[in-house]
């Protein structure tokens, strides 16, 4: 894996609209850690933060589901949210499939090639 790409991965969690603040956060200092030694340090928990951070597709049928998904998303929010993680269930899906748990899988996915 090139530095490039492994830039890229970092950033899509970045840019992700769904990552958290604490991944925002993990992710900006990888970036602006850039050619430091501190970067390489936090490489090496690049791979731990998407592991915790990715969500079951059961976790997000579950919030979907909850009162605090209708507060943030609104009745219909939630409600589309609900459907469409019983729909990729369905299909088969182990995780949540929005831009920051793709991201993570992502990083999952090559954490031979980054660790």
């Amino acid at each position: 894996m090139t530095h490039t790409q492994l830039t890229e991965l970092v950033r899509a969690l970045l840019d992700a609209p769904t990552s958290n603040e604490t991944v925002k956060e993990f992710a900006q200092s990888w970036i602006d850690a850039e050619d430091t030694p501190k970067q390489a340090e936090l490489t090496k928990q690049l791979v731990s933060v998407a592991e915790q951070n990715i969500a079951l597709i059961d976790e997000t049928i579950g919030f979907a589901g909850s009162e605090r998904a209708t507060q943030i998303l609104g009745k219909e929010g939630a409600a589309k949210l609900l459907q469409h993680a019983k729909g990729i269930k369905a299909e088969g899906a182990e995780f949540c499939d929005c831009p920051a748990c793709e991201a993570a899988k992502n990083i999952i996915d090559l954490k031979a090639e980054i660790v």
